[in-house]
């Protein structure tokens, strides 16, 4: 006979699905023709891999710089060193994102300086930008780790740049799928507005198939395009995570943002369009407009319905319900 057994924890948390160095990952999986490397054991990488596998189902570049017994003890600069020329050597990828893991943050590795002195070492990196980032497992979750990757995107390749005052950044929340990217993208270009998005996983993560094989990630936010970022106009993020890099992106760039804890329900997405129209000095698209009573009016089964809400500004519309 089967008996129930009741958890005196209030939740119950997975831990392999909530560690730093998986964010920081996904978020680099986002930038097109980059490297993710975790700087720890194999063991690290291999989990987030079956995870990020498993989760997107498709093939996920992934690299470990494989420290060991010897090395945690004595250092892991000879596999850093060893991995940034194997991959620059194989693979050839603009990006080299690194982030740490437990092992390495606990032994105390100087990756930072490990890098400096890399460089000057091999200067066949001089061609290739690396990024790294501090995310030990032990300390924070998921959303902390992508937070701190893509401020140390921004901090790393944003420079300032004359202002477009028809570019935008969008800094998408850790939770918004492929499809919601590609959604709030079409909203913004429906502005007359172009956008970067950072990172870009509806580009990497989709499910599409390239035609030429490369050991690198397949598509996302361009190195180019990322530099180009110090030029927007305006930063929208989705996801109080997004804030960091926003502030980052004000701090380098001077470039002004407003973040949006979500984008669910008729008050925030009108936020959003008001803003949109702001930025763009264009009214909002009468698609969306067209829109809007569908998703304010609530429906009984009567002949008819008054809206629970209404734009600003404007009454409240009566709406019917379909024949049925």
């Amino acid at each position: 006979m089967a008996s129930v057994i009741e958890s005196k924890k209030a939740c119950a948390v997975n831990p392999l699905k909530m560690s730093q160095p998986l964010g920081a990952t996904l978020a680099f999986l986002g930038l097109d023709a980059c490297m993710p490397v975790m700087h720890g054991s194999q063991g690290c990488t291999s989990f987030g891999l079956v995870l990020l596998v498993r989760h997107f189902k498709e093939a996920i570049p992934l690299q470990t710089t494989a420290m060991n017994e010897v090395t945690s003890i004595l250092g892991g600069y000879d596999n850093l060193e060893a991995a940034l020329i194997n991959i620059r050597s194989r693979a050839a990828p603009k990006v080299i994102a690194i982030c740490s893991t437990g092992l390495t943050e606990t032994k105390g590795d100087d990756v930072e300086g490990y890098l400096v002195t890399a460089r000057k070492r091999k200067p066949e990196l001089a061609d290739t930008e690396i990024i790294y980032v501090s995310t030990p497992d032990y300390v924070g979750g998921f959303e902390d780790g992508y937070q701190h990757a893509v401020t140390a995107i921004v901090r790393t390749l944003v420079k300032p740049l004359p202002v477009n005052t028809k570019q935008i950044t969008l800094l998408p929340g850790s939770y918004l799928s492929p499809a919601d990217i590609d959604e709030l993208r079409e909203i913004i270009e429906a502005f007359g507005l172009s956008v970067i998005v950072l990172p870009d996983i509806s580009g990497s993560l989709d499910g599409h198939i390239p035609p030429d094989w490369r050991g690198t990630t397949l598509g996302g936010t361009t190195l180019e395009q990322i530099r180009a970022a110090g030029a927007s106009a305006y930063t929208l993020g989705v996801g109080e995570q997004t804030r960091e890099g926003a502030q980052a992106l004000q701090d380098i760039a001077g470039t002004p943002f407003e973040i949006f804890e979500r984008l669910t329900g008729l008050e925030v997405n009108d936020r959003l369009l008001q803003r949109l129209a702001q930025i763009s000095g264009q009214p909002v698209p009468a698609k969306y407009r067209r829109h809007w009573p569908w998703a304010a009016c609530w429906w009984t089964w009567g002949p008819s319905c008054t809206a629970a809400s209404a734009p600003p500004s404007q009454p409240p519309m009566r709406c019917y319900p379909p024949s049925r």
